[in-house]
């Protein structure tokens, strides 16, 4: 989002110190109510919700061969396994790397992906409220790229942040309502692979800077947000190690206290750790949920995602998240299903390469996410491997 200069990066709470906003007419995140019939007042109970987040969403030509069912294209057999998670939870946010096509368009893979629109309903059928949509593929196919992209989307019912039809859609933040909460969504990428925004038209796809970022975190509040979500497409391809580079965003968005409560990684195609930076939860990289990475390019881990279930709610400070459960995920070759790895263990198969390959998955995803002191932070598998 592209702001005038000017604005504040920081809130104040009603007590005057730095932090969250509190809830709208407020001053704390508790409702008084009180009864006609008598002047003892009640405590409305604590908001709570959960939100669901995947990662890369990257269709390849593969990916779409396998959806081609002659006259259109379903990837919806890909998505059902996680649909039921992703139902359940009160916000379901997926990572979309690709431009869509327009009919009569012509679909493209790497290293430009043009991918077929019908996907924007599958997701939105999967159970997904909406997507980032900020990449380094955003430019693929310029201003025209970004507006199919978005109708696309638009047609599915699902929200967008991260590229913008004007400079007046651009300013608005992706809201969402989750369990009475106000979530706002933003989304940024550090580069678009060589090609350049328009000049004059920067809106088109936001780009990474803090000073930016936190002037929309400030806007998105001021549009009545409680809690901020950041998705960064960042970081280095096929490193599950953190870079300098994402640190020293991540270090520069905590430096504000209460400016964002959320950050979420896509790009490096392998997933990355759950961590903190000050105050601010920083979920690195959550690798592929859909895509042909295949150890034949790239590495192992490519087939590796996982989803990030956040749950959120009313803290001390106004709003916050409260914990984060992980669920790893693995694309299964040919096609394309995304297993949760150890609801498809604990459901029972009967081949042994595919419990071989869940297993694997499981555990390097696990290992990867909890590098950085997740298990001190309580960060944990929503369910563990079965026997």
């Amino acid at each position: 989002m592209l702001l005038g200069a000017g604005v504040a990066f920081v809130t104040s709470r009603s007590d005057g110190e730095p932090g969250l906003r509190a809830a709208a007419g407020s001053s704390t995140t508790t409702t008084l109510v009180t009864t006609t019939s008598s002047s003892t007042t009640t405590t409305a109970p604590p908001r709570e919700a959960t939100i669901a987040f995947g990662g890369d969403v990257l269709i390849h030509s593969g990916v779409w061969a396998a959806a081609d069912t002659g006259d259109s294209y379903d990837f919806s057999p890909m998505l059902a396994p996680i649909a039921a998670q992703l139902t359940a939870a009160d916000l379901a946010v997926c990572h979309l790397e690709v431009t869509l096509a327009r009919p009569g368009d012509p679909l493209s893979t790497y290293p430009r992906f043009r991918a077929p629109r019908q996907l924007a309903a599958n997701l939105a059928a999967a159970g997904f409220d909406g997507c980032s949509v900020a990449s380094n593929h955003a430019l693929d196919f310029g201003e025209p790229g970004v507006v199919a992209t978005l109708e696309a989307l638009d047609e599915a019912g699902l929200q967008h942040a991260g590229t913008a039809r004007s400079p007046e859609e651009d300013t608005r933040p992706a809201l969402y309502e989750a369990g009475g909460i106000q979530v706002a969504q933003l989304s940024y990428a550090y580069g678009f692979n060589g090609l350049t925004r328009p000049a004059g038209k920067e809106w088109l796809v936001d780009q990474i800077d803090p000073a930016l970022i936190l002037a929309d975190a400030q806007a998105a509040r001021t549009a009545g947000a409680e809690l901020v979500v950041v998705s960064l497409h960042w970081g280095s391809e096929y490193k599950q190690e953190v870079v300098a580079a994402q640190q020293e965003v991540a270090d520069a968005l905590a430096a504000v206290p209460g400016a964002v409560d959320l950050v979420v990684g896509s790009h490096a195609h392998v997933v990355q750790p759950i961590s903190k930076v000050g105050e601010m939860w920083v979920v690195w990289g959550m690798g592929n949920l859909l895509s042909d990475n295949t150890p034949k390019c790239c590495r192992e881990e490519t087939t590796d995602g996982v989803v990030v279930t956040v749950s959120i709610g009313d803290v001390a400070t106004g709003v916050g998240v409260t914990g984060i459960a992980f669920t790893p995920t693995w694309n299964e070759r040919d096609t394309f299903r995304v297993l949760p790895a150890a609801a498809t263990l604990a459901a029972g198969t009967t081949e042994r390469a595919l419990a071989a390959d869940l297993r694997e998955s499981f555990q390097r995803t696990s290992s990867a996410i909890l590098a950085l002191g997740g298990p001190e932070l309580g960060v944990i598998p929503d369910r563990t491997l079965p026997p």
